[in-house]
This record gives structure tokens, C-alpha cells and sequence, in this order.
């Protein structure tokens, strides 16, 4: 399994894991005072939420596997939205709040990076194996995606958080009915983090359950050409297949020299396309083509 963590000191994978490591000290530090004056049991329960927070995203940062990706992504943008409730409700010094809110924004700016998404899920290669993650839909990363990321959020920490503000009653219900929405928001953002493209010995596998049924590979001795798809490309024209579903950003087109078969996923029957072009949407779209011209994949 390849465990290469040669990464440079300046990539947003270091900078962020650097940046994780001084949370307690900012943010944590932050919040603590304000809940100074609160009681025992709200004091504990936001200390011991945000250590086992901090301690779950940097577990997910060695780990390196695509549900930590999410976990990561999931956590590390909240610290902000944390930050600015807290001192809504119960007021943070201003110095201390510009240092925390500039920290979170940091934090999750680089989170949300594509080079740290793609060293992530890179974790479970195999051998000469190199992943690189797809862009998001652009049909969800417009509404759905950030409504079910808020609800997530909130169905994990609502209900303990009001528990522990001596209000019991509405905390464990709210706990019972938002932890299990929870882990739904969860396996749906997590969907998103299991959409890569992955570089084998024998070409270029596309794997996108959002887009196929199946993921189907691109043999090297098929593929012709790739490279940006021009922007007047017919996306109805036979023998092309576009599974970049819209996303926002460049695209780019495999020509192949025979044909692959596809199944696109659609409701009802599902059919079996045979393409000779296909259209996909990479989040790093250079760092690809740099990864297929230094297989020979292209010339």
C-alpha cells in the first residue's frame, strides 16, 4: 500500500496539518474563555467536543483513506461557524476572536483544497496506483451539498450541546433523532470523496458511481488522445460520452483508437453506451495530464 509521505513543506496537506496542530492554541483557546463563566458541565462538554474533534481530524490526516478526507472536510470548515456562535452567544475578546476567526478561515481554506483532497484518498494506492479526486457536481455543490454539510453538523452537536446547557429533555431527543440524520449527511458528503480518477499500469481508471454504474478503464494501447476538450464540443455526438456532469471548471477528453463500454447510471433500465471519446472534469486538470504524459500515455 503506498504510504509516500514525501510531501513538500510548502504543499497544503503539510501546511494544513501544521496549521491543525496549533488549533488548541488559538481557536480551543478562545473558546475556553468564553465559556469561562458557564457551568461545569457546559465547560466540559465543549472542551472534550473540540479535543475529541482535533484529535479525530488529525487521526484522519495519518490515516490518509477517503472517509478521512470527508471527516476532514467535514470538521475543519465548522471551527469557524463554532467560533462566530460562540461569541454571538457568549462574547470572546476581540483580539482573541480575529486571531481564531483568521486561523479557521486558514484551516479551512486549505481543507478544501484539491491538492489535499488528492494526497488523501491517494493513502489507499496500490503499487504504481495514483488517484486524483473529480470535481463536485455542479447541480450539488450549488444547493444540496452545503445544506446537508450544516445539517450534519448541527445533528452531531445540537442535542449533547443543549444536554449539557441544563436542558436535558430537548438535548436527548434531539441527540436520538440528529445523530442518525447525522451519519446519513455523513454517507452522502462521503460519496463525494470516493470520485477519483486512478492511474494503473494499464491506463486510467474512471471511477464515479454519481456519473456509472460501474467505474470502466481507459486501456493505454486504446487511448489516442488527452487533453482540454475544445469548448464547441458536441456533448450529443456519437460515440461520446460525458460524465463531467456539468461541474464547474475546465474538462478534459480521452479520444480512444477502439471503444470502451459504459453504463451510465439513469433510472430505469440501464444502457450500455460504447464510447470512443469521453469527457471527465479532474479537480487538478494540469496535474493529470502532467501524471499521463509522464506514464506515455500521451505524447
Amino acid at each position: 500500500m503506498n504510504r509516500d509521505w514525501g510531501v513538500k513543506l510548502t504543499s497544503p496537506f503539510f501546511l494544513f496539518l501544521i496549521a491543525w496542530l496549533v488549533v488548541p492554541f488559538t481557536i480551543g483557546s478562545s473558546l475556553d474563555l468564553a465559556f469561562a463563566n458557564e457551568s461545569d458541565a457546559l465547560r466540559v462538554f465543549n472542551a472534550t467536543a473540540l479535543w475529541l474533534a482535533w484529535s479525530i481530524v488529525l487521526g484522519a490526516c495519518v490515516v490518509r483513506r477517503p472517509w478521512a478526507l470527508t471527516v476532514i472536510r467535514l470538521i475543519a470548515p465548522s471551527l469557524f461557524f463554532a467560533t462566530l456562535l460562540t461569541h454571538a452567544i457568549y462574547g470572546i475578546d476581540t483580539t482573541q476572536l480575529l486571531i481564531a476567526l483568521s486561523h479557521a478561515v486558514l484551516i479551512a481554506l486549505l481543507a478544501l483544497l484539491p491538492e489535499l483532497g488528492n494526497h488523501v484518498v491517494d493513502g489507499i494506492s496500490y503499487g504504481d496506483e495514483r488517484r486524483f479526486l473529480l470535481r463536485v457536481p455542479s447541480a450539488i455543490i450549488a444547493g444540496p451539498l452545503p445544506l446537508v454539510w450544516a445539517i450534519t453538523i448541527l445533528s452531531i452537536f445540537v442535542g449533547p450541546s443543549l444536554a449539557a446547557s441544563q436542558q436535558p429533555g430537548i438535548g436527548v431527543l434531539l441527540t436520538v433523532i440528529g445523530w442518525p440524520l447525522a451519519y446519513l449527511g455523513f454517507r452522502s458528503l462521503h460519496q463525494l470523496a470516493n470520485r477519483w480518477i486512478v492511474f494503473v499500469p494499464n491506463g486510467f481508471v474512471i471511477h464515479d458511481y454519481l456519473a456509472t454504474r460501474e467505474p470502466f478503464l481507459l486501456r493505454r494501447q486504446d487511448i489516442a488522445f488527452i487533453g482540454p476538450a475544445p469548448s464547441n464540443t458536441d456533448v450529443e455526438a456519437d460515440g461520446l460520452v460525458d460524465v463531467s456532469q456539468l461541474a464547474f471548471g475546465p474538462v478534459l477528453q480521452a479520444t480512444l483508437k477502439g471503444e470502451v463500454e459504459i453504463v451510465l447510471r439513469s433510472k430505469g433500465v440501464s444502457e450500455v453506451l460504447r464510447a470512443n471519446s469521453v469527457l471527465f472534469s479532474p479537480t487538478r486538470p494540469g496535474a493529470v495530464l502532467l501524471e499521463a504524459k509522464l506514464r506515455k500515455l500521451v505524447r
